[in-house]
């Protein structure tokens, strides 16, 4: 118990880019639509990076055009990065998990 209370007291500083990395647009647009659009669970992965990655990228040029509804994000790069990556991964779970749902395996092409 006390290690998850020190694990909780370290990413203290995250909790904002941890928030901010799953509710994104861009990474929740980009995480259903590729899930969806994998026609295996593999493909989970690269669509998760290409949505955080994506998220990344775009995220930081709307902040230098004044144009970001993230500002301030960026001063934790690395951890921004990786904590869209693994949204991604999960909106892009969320995806292919409502299309095995709502297409059984026996219609997919």
């Amino acid at each position: 118990m006390e290690t998850l209370a020190r694990l909780a007291h370290d990413l203290a500083p995250f909790r904002g880019v941890l928030l901010f990395a799953f509710i994104d647009p861009v990474v929740i647009a980009i995480g259903l639509w590729m899930g969806w659009n994998a026609s295996q669970p593999a493909k989970i992965i690269l669509a998760g990076l290409a949505a955080g990655l994506a998220g990344t990228v775009l995220g930081f040029f709307a902040s230098l055009i004044g144009f970001g509804w993230f500002d301030g994000g960026y001063r934790f790069w690395g951890p921004h990065v990786l904590f869209r990556i693994f949204a991604g991964i999960a909106w892009a779970l969320a995806g292919f998990a409502a299309r095995c749902v709502m297409r059984p395996a026996h219609n997919v092409e």
